[in-house]
C-alpha cells in the first residue's frame, strides 16, 4: 500500500474569497520531498554468504511431489477416533453385515425354491 503524505493546515485565505467570518483554516495538501537514499560506499565488497554443503541425496527432495506434503498436512488435521469408538463402530458394522447377509441369503433361497418349482 502506498504511503500518502500528511495534510497540513494552513491559515492562508481561500483564493475564491472566503468569508471574513470563517475561522476554520483551509486544508492544503503539500507534497513533501522524499528523503534521499543512504549513500552506497564505493569499492566495499559485500560479505559472501557461506557455501552450503549439499547433501548427496538432495535430489530426492525435488522428486517428492507436492501433494505428498499436502496429504501429510491434511492428515494432521484429522480428529482420530478413540479406541472405544473404534471398537463400537466395528461391532456395528459386523452386526449390520451379518444381518444383511442373512437377509440376502434368505431371499436367494426363496427365489431358488420358486425357480426350481416352476421350471423343473
Amino acid at each position: 500500500m502506498a504511503r500518502t503524505p500528511r495534510r497540513r493546515t494552513s491559515t492562508v485565505p481561500d483564493a475564491a474569497g472566503a468569508t471574513a467570518g470563517s475561522a476554520e483554516p483551509r486544508r492544503v495538501r503539500e507534497n513533501l520531498p522524499r528523503p534521499a537514499p543512504a549513500p552506497v560506499a564505493g569499492g566495499v565488497a559485500r560479505p559472501q554468504p557461506h557455501e552450503r554443503r549439499r547433501s548427496p541425496f538432495a535430489f530426492l527432495g525435488r522428486l517428492t511431489p507436492r501433494f505428498v506434503g499436502d496429504v501429510i498436512s491434511e492428515l494432521r488435521k484429522v480428529t482420530w477416533p478413540t479406541f472405544a469408538e473404534t471398537r463400537y463402530l466395528t461391532m456395528v458394522v459386523a452386526i449390520v453385515a451379518v444381518a444383511v447377509g442373512l437377509l440376502l441369503g434368505g431371499v436367494d433361497l426363496i427365489f431358488g425354491w420358486v425357480v426350481e418349482k416352476l421350471f423343473f
